[in-house]
């Protein structure tokens, strides 16, 4: 298996070439529906997104899960700032799982930092997550390109990955453009 990256090393540099100033498009375009919904959201690979804090805003309970503990230490420095409220853990994803399942996992192209030999493990570690009928709100990044991260995640090739067996994929897909000068395929899967 390929080796972990150091991503606190990472965060710790000068300019972090992967962040936004802001919301993703995807997740404006989510919204509406969002605010439909409620309950417990967990965002592997949180990082310092600012999607955290917005699905606390929307009144989900919100997990943040991530490997680097100075972007842990600013999503809860975020959250307490805004008088929100949310768990964020400092953890390698698959040695974590949240203690009951979940109805919404808010994947912000965690999948696409990790090496695809880990993709298999990363799907069957969502399923495990969510409870029956949860969702998978995922964004697929686009690069074109061999290598990474982030690695191309070819929708022929997630289409595969989240099977029909295991997942129904909603048919309408939103786009939207990535600093790194790439773009991201969202798809919201319930998990059967």
């Amino acid at each position: 298996m390929e080796p972990v990256l150091d991503w606190e090393a990472r965060y710790q540099e000068p300019s972090v070439p992967w962040e936004r100033t802001g919301l993703n498009p995807a997740f404006t375009a989510w919204q509406s529906w969002l605010s439909l919904q409620q309950g417990t959201v967990v965002i592997p690979g949180c990082g310092r997104s600012p999607e955290l804090q917005g699905l606390a805003e929307l009144g989900f309970s919100v997990v943040g899960v991530d490997l680097s503990p100075s972007a842990a230490q600013f999503q809860k420095t975020a959250l307490s700032a805004k008088g929100l409220h949310g768990e964020v853990v400092v953890s390698n994803l698959f040695d974590w799982s949240p203690d009951t399942p979940v109805d919404i996992v808010y994947e912000q192209t965690c999948l696409c930092a990790l090496h695809p030999e880990h993709w298999s493990a990363y799907e069957s570690l969502l399923t495990g997550w969510l409870r029956p009928g949860g969702v998978l709100l995922a964004l697929f990044m686009q690069t074109g390109e061999s290598g990474g991260p982030p690695f191309h995640c070819e929708i022929a090739a997630m289409e595969q990955l989240f099977s029909q067996e295991r997942w129904i994929w909603d048919e309408t897909s939103v786009r939207s453009e990535h600093p790194l000068g790439v773009y991201e395929l969202g798809f919201k899967l319930t998990l059967r």
